[in-house]
This record gives structure tokens, C-alpha cells and sequence, in this order.
């Protein structure tokens, strides 16, 4: 069973009227030719994103944002932290560059399995992505 298949079902056994999910889009796209899958979910206090080049979840990483204020204005930290898998440092790159491309305001849990996490894999899951967020509004 593909990832998304498993996430179709397992979002159709889930909806409820009480449930806190606000938005669910899930994508298959090829990038570079290799088809990459796609998953975003929009929660009341998370965002949910599944990247994925090899129809399995991946690490789990979770990113933050902060606001630091001082004399000279205010700016945005993004924490990273490796909840399970590799702990590699393109995947935590990757992560909070797309964290921060898609400008989160609350924690993203992201799973991210790529074959390539050079620049242009990473810019086009985030177009994917942001493209996805448009249809949100």
C-alpha cells in the first residue's frame, strides 16, 4: 500500500465533526524524475508535512519558530529537533529552509524521506508545497 493511499484512509477514519483538522492535500509529483509525494495537514496546533521519495515516512523532525526581540528590532528563530530517525544535517537544512519558505506560526512536525537534498529538490517540494497552501484559503 502506497504512503498515500494509507493517508487517505487513515484521514477518512478520522474525520469528525469535533476533529481539529483544518485542511488535508496530499500530492504525487515527479522532481528531478523521481517521484516525490507530498502530504500537508493544516491541525488547529500543528501542521502535519510528509515528504517522501521512497513511499516511506522518514525521520521526524520538529521545527518552531520564535520571535527574538531586541534593541535593534525583532527576528525569527527556527528550532530544529530530531524526533526519530537520521539525524543528518541536509535533512534538518531542508526542513527549516521549508519551514521557513511556507512561514509556519505554529510547530511543523515534518517527515522528510528525499534521495537528494540539493537546492533544487528542496526548491521545488517548496513550491509544491506553497501551491498547496494556496488552495487552504
Amino acid at each position: 500500500m502506497e504512503l498515500l493511499d494509507v493517508m487517505k484512509n487513515l484521514t477518512i477514519k478520522n474525520v469528525a465533526s469535533e476533529s481539529n483538522q483544518n485542511f488535508f492535500k496530499s500530492i504525487a509529483a515527479d522532481i528531478d524524475e523521481v517521484p516525490t509525494e507530498i502530504v500537508y495537514a493544516d491541525y488547529s496546533d500543528k501542521i502535519m508535512l510528509i515528504i517522501s521519495q521512497y513511499q516511506k515516512i522518514g525521520s521526524l523532525l520538529m521545527i518552531q519558530k520564535e520571535q527574538v526581540h531586541s534593541p535593534l528590532g525583532s527576528n525569527d528563530i527556527y528550532t530544529t529537533k530530531v524526533i526519530f530517525g537520521a539525524s543528518g544535517e541536509e535533512q534538518q537544512v531542508a526542513a527549516r529552509h521549508l519551514a521557513e519558505a511556507i512561514d509556519i506560526c505554529k510547530p511543523l512536525c515534518i517527515f522528510i524521506n528525499l534521495k537528494s537534498y540539493d537546492i533544487e529538490t528542496v526548491k521545488a517540494c517548496k513550491d509544491i508545497i506553497l501551491d498547496l497552501k494556496k488552495e487552504e484559503k
